[in-house]
């Protein structure tokens, strides 16, 4: 059976935020899509999660459940450079490698067919951790055989996951909780007043009352994750330069 890997790298816009800003690391920080009051937190560490701080929230919401919150913009043109340098890094591990279109730090690599370059997929994982440690960035890798439930283990867990067989995947992504994943704010919130705080709560819930209640995008995501959509590896696959020679005759001299 084919083997799929979800390279996580989370909140990656405010990694690089933290490797401006060092003395940030232990602390409540943030990245907002404008540095006033009004302004979105769109990217949260576990610091500020600990404190109830989540992605949707108004900065100065954010800072009436703690002061020490530290927040700042970041350029898209400085992600972008980020997430391209990733991808030719996870492209050494693995001929196919997909990067996320909505997410900048999720990044789908084939993992089958690694038997003879590495002792097993858990020292493989290993190595693209380390290789990209090498750019001051942390990484989950979630070794499995779907795409939502690597990606899902690989946005709750951290270092590596390799699941043996496809029940274990699907056991441990149902207890994944929603607001790890990439849920629009409100859906998420409205999702937990119901008391669905699990992937495998959201699952069980009914399909069409998912498309009626929280729109198409949380209706495509539910059909993702009780397996009733299939979305196939789509690798990137870099252009080769274009390379023209001619040679000129010497130069006439008489």
């Amino acid at each position: 059976m084919d083997r799929l890997a979800c390279v996580d790298l989370p909140v990656l816009p405010l990694q690089l935020l933290l490797r401006q800003h060092p003395d940030w690391r232990r602390q409540p920080a943030a990245v907002v899509d404008r540095d006033k009051a009004q302004g979105t937190l769109l990217w949260v560490n576990e610091a500020a999660r600990q404190k109830r701080i989540l992605p949707g929230m108004r900065y100065a919401t954010a800072l009436s459940l703690t002061h020490e919150l530290r927040a700042a913009t970041i350029e898209p043109a400085e992600i972008e450079k980020a997430r391209r340098r990733i991808l030719v890094d996870l492209q050494c591990f693995s001929a196919g490698v997909e990067p996320s279109a909505e997410e900048p730090g999720v990044f789908w690599m084939d993992a089958s067919g690694l038997a003879l370059l590495y002792p097993s997929l858990t020292v493989w994982a290993r190595c693209i951790r380390e290789k990209l440690r090498e750019q001051e960035l942390h990484a989950t890798v979630a070794v499995g055989f779907t795409r939502f439930g690597t990606y899902s283990l690989a946005r709750a867990a951290q270092g590596i996951v390799v699941c043996a067989h496809e029940r274990l995947e699907a056991r441990q992504a149902r207890q994944v909780a929603l607001d790890r994943l990439d849920l629009p704010p409100q859906t998420r919130d409205m999702l937990d007043k119901l008391g669905v705080r699990t992937v495998g709560a959201f699952i069980d819930l009914p399909a069409p009352g998912i498309r009626r209640r929280f729109g198409e995008e949380a209706a495509q995501l539910h059909a993702l994750a009780a397996g009733e959509t299939f979305a196939p590896l789509q690798p990137v696959i870099e252009a080769e330069p274009l390379i023209v020679e001619h040679a000129l005759d010497h130069p006439e001299e008489d």
